[in-house]
């Protein structure tokens, strides 16, 4: 984990993440005082906001997604299999390139509510905040961390396909736009794989929503799952 934070990618990915935020926070709607609530209903538009929406995939491929390439081309990969197993370094990589793209929206998400709360809150005219409220915006963000972390996965799972960072960079991207092109332009009904519907959630997916969760579950296993035997495929080459 460590590494992982002092990876400049995923400090990158974290700053591209608050920026993304901020771009679509609504300054325009902050009127001193501000009505009860105010600081959620701001942070939830911030996360809605189209500016989020495009940038994830950004975001989410920065850090660890083409960790392969660099370290196969460079001949590390072969030094550090002399130094643990195979199945070791697969369970590590795996892990940490979900963790590289579900990680700087969890942790600029969290940074940005904080930040909300704290210079915000205070501008409010007394009143009382529910439980409810906040958990809605929480589980906001805790969607696009998920989706952070599936085309985190999918950049590394082309980064072992391709060995080429144009590859492992740009395929999700691509396949992320063009999912959103055929739901936006074509196929106006297929909701479940559009990623403004995961981010906001407003279809039917079951009682109290338990759909978009077990969506993501079994979506980030599938990938995890995929990668580590197209991982261990590879490195019987090795």
């Amino acid at each position: 984990m460590k590494e992982l934070l002092r990876d400049r990618g995923f400090q990158a990915a974290v700053l591209v993440s608050f920026l993304a935020m901020a771009l679509g926070f609504p300054f325009y709607q902050a009127k001193i005082p501000l009505n009860p609530g105010s600081f959620l209903e701001f942070y939830q538009t911030a996360l809605e906001a189209q500016t989020m929406l495009f940038l994830i995939p950004v975001a989410a491929v920065l850090s660890p997604g083409a960790a392969y390439v660099r370290e196969s081309s460079s001949g590390f990969l072969k030094l550090y299999l002399t130094r643990t197993s195979r199945m070791e370094y697969i369970r590590t990589k795996t892990w940490r390139i979900y963790a590289g793209g579900f990680l700087p929206f969890f942790l600029a998400g969290t940074g940005g509510f904080l930040l909300c709360f704290f210079f915000l809150y205070p501008l409010e005219l007394k009143g009382s905040i529910s439980w409810k409220e906040i958990r809605s915006v929480l589980e906001i963000l805790l969607r696009i961390s998920f989706t952070g972390g599936i085309l985190a996965e999918f950049s590394g799972i082309f980064a072992v396909v391709f060995r080429n960072y144009y590859m492992a960079y740009g395929l999700p991207f691509v396949i992320y736009y063009m999912m959103i092109i055929l739901k936006e332009r074509y196929l106006p009904k297929l909701y479940a794989w559009y990623p403004g519907e995961w981010v906001v959630c407003q279809e039917d997916w079951g009682t109290d929503q338990m759909g978009i969760w077990i969506f993501f579950l079994v979506i980030s296993l599938a990938v995890m799952l995929i990668h580590s035997l197209i991982l261990y495929r590879r490195l019987r080459e090795i």
